[in-house]
């Protein structure tokens, strides 16, 4: 989806104060509590791969900047001229934020995981890191209880540290749904603030909720 240029990760993503495009993405396993998050990066095709081999790396969880691209050079990532990001300008200087993309997961045998790519929220200033590659603000995962992504105003996000605040309501036995209405609720109650979630506990379908006119979402068995 990175690929998709109508979304707000990868090609088509929204552009900072500069007109450049940095792009930020997290991933997290629920087995052991692993993850990897990239942050303003510009010149790596596919930011969630990056984040992928920083969890598997182990020895850091979020890299920003030159420094992922050096990572991601030294790891085999494929890598790509920043121009290919931008494919209409205009379009992507109105984009405000929208359609961040994300995604849970729960295998046959019950194993959970989380990823998140974005561009962040347009007109942004250079280096500005959104809530998707924090583990705890815009990801989560946590095989004994369940795992979540939050799309929106990721400032937000990261000061109530949602993802993490909605797996403990799931580890207090909260049904997933009614966890991610009360979290978006939360967030708009508390701060204002835009945004939607999707959650998936350890049994049971996902759920998504959200403030916003529209938040696109699918599942599949």
């Amino acid at each position: 989806m990175e690929d998709e240029p109508l979304l707000n990760a990868g090609i088509g993503a929204c552009l900072n104060a500069d007109g450049e495009v940095e792009l930020d993405a997290g991933v997290m396993e629920g087995a052991a509590l692993r993850a990897g998050g990239v942050a303003c990066v510009k010149d790596v095709r596919h930011p969630v791969d990056l984040a992928m081999e920083v969890m598997r790396d182990g020895r850091h969880v979020l890299l920003s900047g030159s420094g992922a691209s050096r990572f991601a050079r030294d790891h085999g990532v494929e890598m790509t001229d920043p121009s290919i990001f931008i494919n209409n300008r205009k379009r992507q200087l109105r984009q405000q934020g929208a359609d961040t993309v994300g995604a849970v997961a729960r295998d046959s045998e019950g194993r959970l995981a989380v990823a998140v790519s974005t561009g962040g929220i347009s007109g942004k200033l250079p280096g500005r890191i959104g809530d998707s590659p924090i583990p705890g603000a815009g990801m989560y995962a946590d095989d004994l209880f369940g795992a979540v992504c939050g799309t929106g105003q990721g400032e937000a996000f990261i000061r109530l540290g949602l993802a993490r605040l909605m797996v403990v309501e799931l580890q207090h036995g909260m049904e997933a749904g009614a966890v991610a209405r009360g979290a978006v609720d939360f967030l708009g109650k508390s701060l204002r603030a835009r945004g939607g979630v999707i959650v998936i506990g350890r049994e049971g379908p996902p759920h998504a909720a959200f403030n916003t006119p529209a938040m696109p979402w699918a599942k599949a068995q």
